[in-house]
């Protein structure tokens, strides 16, 4: 899970960086448009696809952090087995969900490339087919992330302890 883990903080770091660059594609082409009259040429079609895989690249790290949307209004007041049993049922339908969408997708991104799929016309043309392959590559990754959490959540592993920062200690004065 280590590795795993790993490479999902990856991803989210390549996600965090996208989108620094997409804010600046953002900044030159508003500044294109407002002082030379000229924007960027594909810019719309860059961000809109750009979207798609900056989200589906930060799930994976979503699911082992446990930032995934939930509601522990009805965990809170279960018991220990019922509560497990809630949390595995979550898991379960998490891992199907996202196993699902990288299933269905696999053919839009096979045909994408088969097909030479863009979005755009004129000077810009984006091909599809890489942001095809990273929802489909993350969908997995974040379907293999419930799997784990769910075996370290049956093994009794504490999920938190993972992310949780250590208390910070203070320095001992040197004479």
């Amino acid at each position: 899970m280590k590795q795993q883990l790993a490479i999902a903080r990856w991803a989210h770091v390549l996600s965090a960086g996208w989108v620094f660059l997409l804010a600046l594609l953002i900044i030159a082409d508003v500044l294109g448009r407002t002082l030379f009259l000229h924007p960027i040429a594909g810019t719309k079609e860059i961000l809109q696809n750009s979207v798609i895989a900056v989200t589906f690249l930060q799930l994976p790290l979503a699911v082992y952090s446990g930032s995934m949307l939930r509601t522990t209004l009805l965990l809170d007041n279960l018991g220990p087995r019922a509560a497990l049993t809630l949390r595995v049922f979550a898991w379960l339908m998490g891992a199907v969900l996202f196993a699902g969408i990288a299933y269905a997708s696999l053919p839009a991104a096979l045909t994408a490339v088969r097909l030479g799929e863009y979005e755009g016309e004129g000077a810009m043309r984006i091909y599809t087919w890489p942001v095809r392959f990273a929802l489909v590559g993350t969908s997995a990754f974040a379907a293999l992330a419930y799997i784990s959490v769910l075996i370290s959540d049956l093994r009794g592993r504490d999920l938190d302890a993972t992310f949780r920062r250590p208390t910070p200690q203070p320095v001992p004065e040197q004479s």
